[in-house]
């Protein structure tokens, strides 16, 4: 086998949400070859071996919402709402990123991650402006060595609410070029999918949904989209519509099982019950909702109605961090909060919708999202001895609520390991990294 994990306790994530103790994992060629249950002997010979006594594996974190050029931005437009904060920073700065840097974003979005115990990105794409940007996040990716769904997005108005003219394009146009990113990378590696959707409601017209959607439908493509975020959503769709931007989607038959509907702070019951119905799922994303003050998304109707929840972190600029375990830190205790009872919302629920719910959200739960015999080892080693979790009588309570990035000890995807104790087998230096990409943001800087 290519890479043992011995004896450590497995928060498997599986159907019956077994927890193994004293388990070790045997991974060959990207997969997990056995588990070998507590006493089981172990039969042959390992290339490499991480001793995990006193340690847990998990499988590794889906991030079902992220924008990776914002990790440049962070702290930028600090303090002010969704529309301000999108004109003083991700704008602006969006409009001119060049490949150069869209590659070091995402180098840097796919590390941040990893080091957070995430092993998939889905990167919302929507600097659309020349078609090299969308290559250059690809192979940033890539490089690190990340599992990640491309989003490439589409934007046919919206100038009236700041959206830079150079990210507008009729949809008809953007599905060709979505199109040419399905060719050159769809089927090629289970490392990378390829989607597409409408950026935001205010920056798409009713026509754009159903060019989109016709597309989708031929060519069995998924998509997703910023959704009931804030009120102006509805403000837009009701001004030139005459009616929410939910029951506009639900008309042209948008509402189905391969919709990711992101942020979604401000459904209705009838929304809910609408989503249910569909199978549309939602990337929940606190982090950025409570920065920007968007408010709570209504989690816990949803679970309760049976729509699928998972998490994201959305763009660092709205979050200033790629940091998963915040996510989900954030998303069990502010709904907690919210509903003044504690026990309305759990770690091993939220492990869930981190993992195997991400992956059915991504249509990747065949191959991640639990850990299990035949599927790919894409896993985390959680230490708890760090002075944050120690002692540790729970290790998934600990993981949700009292772990930073210290406790992720190794991060594996593919069955390779791509982070061990601090340092990226993908890069040589950290400090060369960080000098690089300084210099090349104080040319940007000074043409803002």
């Amino acid at each position: 086998m290519d890479l043992l994990i011995r004896d450590v306790t497995v928060y498997t994530v599986n159907d019956k949400d077994e927890i193994l103790t004293h388990a070790s994992i045997a991974v060959e060629n990207g997969k997990i070859k056995k588990i070998y249950r507590e006493g089981e002997p172990i039969t042959e010979e390992a290339k490499e071996i991480l001793e995990g006594a006193g340690k847990a594996v998990f499988p590794g974190f889906v991030n079902t919402h992220i924008h990776i050029f914002q990790s440049l931005l962070k702290g930028l437009g600090a303090d002010h709402r969704l529309i301000e904060w999108l004109n003083l920073s991700a704008l602006p700065y969006g409009e001119r990123i060049g490949s150069d840097l869209q590659y070091e974003a995402a180098r840097l979005a796919s590390m941040e991650a990893l080091q957070s115990g995430c092993t998939t990105l889905s990167e919302f794409f929507y600097t659309t402006q020349s078609e090299e940007l969308a290559h250059a996040v690809i192979q940033g990716m890539q490089d690190i060595g990340i599992r990640s769904v491309f989003i490439r997005t589409f934007q046919d108005t919206g100038l009236e609410y700041g959206m830079p003219k150079c990210f507008l394009e009729d949809a008809a146009t953007a599905m060709k070029k979505v199109d040419a990113l399905v060719k050159q990378y769809q089927g090629k590696s289970d490392m990378l999918q390829i989607w597409t959707g409408p950026d935001v409601t205010w920056s798409t017209t009713k026509e754009g949904y159903q060019t989109m959607l016709e597309y989708c439908n031929s060519e069995k493509v998924n998509y997703s989209m910023h959704i009931q975020e804030t009120e102006v959503d509805n403000e837009m769709t009701n001004r030139y519509y005459g009616k929410n931007v939910v029951d506009l989607l639900e008309e042209i038959g948008f509402l189905t099982d391969r919709f990711l509907a992101v942020h979604c702070v401000n459904l209705t019951d009838h929304e809910i019950d609408l989503f249910a119905q569909h199978g549309v799922s939602i990337s929940h994303n606190p982090m950025a909702n409570m920065y920007l003050g968007s408010g709570y998304a209504p989690t816990v109707k949803c679970l309760q109605k049976g729509v699928r929840v998972t998490l994201g972190t959305d763009g660092a600029a709205s979050n200033n961090t790629t940091n998963m375990l915040e996510t989900l830190k954030m998303a069990c205790v502010t709904q907690k909060a919210n509903y003044r009872d504690a026990a309305i919302l759990t770690a091993p629920q939220i492990l869930r919708a981190a993992t195997i719910e991400g992956a059915k959200a991504i249509k990747m739960d065949h191959l991640i999202g639990s850990v299990e015999e035949g599927k790919k080892a894409d896993l985390i080693v959680f230490n708890p001895h760090q002075l944050t979790s120690f002692p540790c009588h729970d290790p998934l309570a600990s993981l949700v609520y009292s772990s930073t990035i210290q406790n992720i000890e190794t991060t594996i995807v593919n069955g390779r390991i791509v982070y061990h104790q601090g340092k990226f087998s993908s890069l040589n230096s950290l400090d060369g990294f960080y000098h690089s990409v300084e210099k090349k943001l104080d040319r940007l800087k000074r043409e803002i």
